[in-house]
């Protein structure tokens, strides 16, 4: 029988010119995977590492099946640099498709920065997340910890530097060990432990690889935790959910490194967290504080730890604004634990996305 009502479109959309291209096209995998796709069409696209638009040219029905999707990601994966729409085609493409709203499952550089953030609001398409000035506060470390600061979070000690050369000098203050990572970046990529100051000045230069600024930050050794936070459309007005946070304990690694975030079997996660009342209370308080301090739309997962000798004053961390959507990832857990489902997880994070839209 012929329906008699216009289908929603969303595009979902990962890949782009950054570090995290893997994770991105992990996640939109699963997206893609799971979405309801009941009253909706549904068409991945990837940006790929040379910034052109591959636009799949089948779509995800109620229908039909998606066995395809695999075969489509890995040809994507592997594009040349030539190959996909450039920036007009992309355009033309997406008002010329009538997108709905975009899923946006794109990590690091482009994709958390509020550039494609900025793109979209310029061509006037919703899409899920935070907006431009959210994802470049909570993409750029050194801001986030000052904001948090302000609204008194309590955060590790910490310098920013951009020179290797003088990155020794400026870290006297701190005591070893730290942590060195670019101040613009995410799954841990360019990130290092260092144990004392010989070794400093190599791991700026990774750090600034990938970025032009280092943060130095004292490491906090303690139980490391993370909580998310949804933002669910009901009777018109957006209220803020906060998941239980999840404990995290890599497995033979020092810290919770690109490898314990990604290879199953790195990293043992417990969700709900195994801690008491008082201090899960004070995290979730914690990781609210987080989201709205930032602007944060839709959905944030800010990162903690809980110092042994004061387990009551979780240290914040940092706050990601598209977390992972991959089988490992933190956020699908959390809202699972809260009794939302994965496609329904998608779903509120498209409502949410609409509503914004429509107030535009």
């Amino acid at each position: 029988m012929k329906k008699d009502y216009i289908l929603e479109t969303i595009w979902v959309i990962s890949g782009g010119p950054t570090t995290e291209f893997d994770v991105s096209l992990s996640s939109a995998r699963v997206v893609c995977e799971r979405i309801n796709s009941k009253d909706r069409r549904v068409r991945p696209v990837i940006i790929t590492r040379s910034g052109r638009w591959i636009i799949c040219d089948q779509e995800i029905r109620e229908e039909s099946g998606r066995e395809w999707l695999s075969a489509f990601f890995d040809k994507a994966k592997n594009a040349r640099p030539q190959d996909g729409a450039d920036i007009g085609g992309a355009v033309s493409a997406i008002l010329r498709g009538a997108a709905d709203c975009m899923f946006l499952a794109l990590h690091g550089q482009f994709g958390e920065d509020g550039r494609i953030q900025g793109f979209l609001e310029t061509v006037g398409i919703p899409y899920t997340g935070s907006g431009v000035l959210a994802s470049a506060l909570a993409f750029n470390k050194a801001m986030t910890i000052d904001l948090y600061k302000r609204v008194g979070l309590p955060t590790a000690r910490s310098v920013c530097v951009g020179d290797a050369r003088e990155a020794a000098k400026r870290a006297k203050t701190l005591n070893y060990p730290v942590f060195i990572k670019p101040v613009k970046g995410g799954s841990s990529v360019g990130m290092s432990l260092v144990n004392d100051h010989s070794q400093i000045e190599t791991a700026v230069a990774l750090a600034l690889e990938t970025d032009n600024m280092a943060l130095i930050e004292e490491r906090i050794s303690g139980v490391e935790v993370s909580c998310g936070v949804l933002d669910v459309v009901r009777d018109g007005k957006a209220v803020s959910l906060v998941l239980p946070p999840t404990e995290i304990r890599p497995v033979d690694t020092a810290y919770f490194d690109y490898e314990a975030k990604y290879v199953p079997g790195r990293c043992h996660e417990i969700t709900p967290a195994e801690l008491p009342p008082r201090i899960i209370d004070r995290i979730c308080e914690y990781a609210l504080r987080a989201h709205q301090a930032l602007g944060c739309e839709g959905m944030s997962r800010t990162d903690m730890i809980l110092h042994p000798g004061n387990t009551d004053e979780p240290v914040v961390l940092e706050t990601n604004t598209i977390p992972g959507m991959t089988p490992t990832s933190l956020l699908p857990q959390q809202a699972a634990a809260a009794g939302i489902n994965f496609p329904k997880f998608l779903d509120i994070l498209i409502a949410h996305a609409m509503w914004l839209g429509a107030r535009a």
